[in-house]
């Protein structure tokens, strides 16, 4: 059974979301975007604090895996996932809900980038919060044509060929 907090995040997440899959990365209003008819206007501020600990994405088969820890956060938002070809013009992949929790507890998110880009992608996570904050974390770099190297056999390692 939903509670009224529950359906409130979610609406919360769905207007940050549409705001910012239209290219939203600073302090903006919403009305100059979108009109008066959908939200009326929020401003997105600047957050100095992030609460991402560690930022790692891996490629690996074909897809990015991408994931974040989060340092005790009680704010309740979204994160968004970030692509880049070039590290500087990002596009919005997708997101995932932010808990928020008054717990001193850190957590683990993930994210599956399902087609990334041939060659070099670059990653960011985009924190946004219901209180109209945001933050970034760092940008992390990551080649999805690695060649793959298998370990060389026994049989190679036992003549010193491989």
């Amino acid at each position: 059974m939903k509670t009224a907090s529950t359906s409130l995040n979610t609406v919360w997440s769905f207007i940050f979301t549409c705001i910012l899959f239209l290219g939203f990365n600073s302090a903006v209003t919403a009305q100059n975007k979108m009109g008066t008819g959908l939200v009326g206007a929020a401003s997105l501020i600047q957050d100095a604090y992030n609460p991402i600990l560690s930022f790692s994405p891996v490629y690996n088969e074909g897809k990015t895996y991408v994931r974040w820890l989060v340092a005790n956060d009680e704010k309740d938002g979204i994160f968004i996932v970030e692509r880049s070809a070039d590290g500087q013009e990002f596009e919005a992949l997708g997101f995932k809900d932010r808990v928020g929790s008054p717990l001193c507890v850190n957590l683990f998110y993930s994210f599956v980038d399902e087609a990334p880009i041939p060659g070099e992608n670059y990653y960011r996570i985009m924190t946004v919060g219901t209180d109209q904050t945001f933050s970034y974390s760092a940008v992390v770099r990551v080649n999805s044509t690695a060649p793959v190297t298998a370990a060389p056999s026994s049989a190679a390692l036992e003549t010193g060929k491989e």
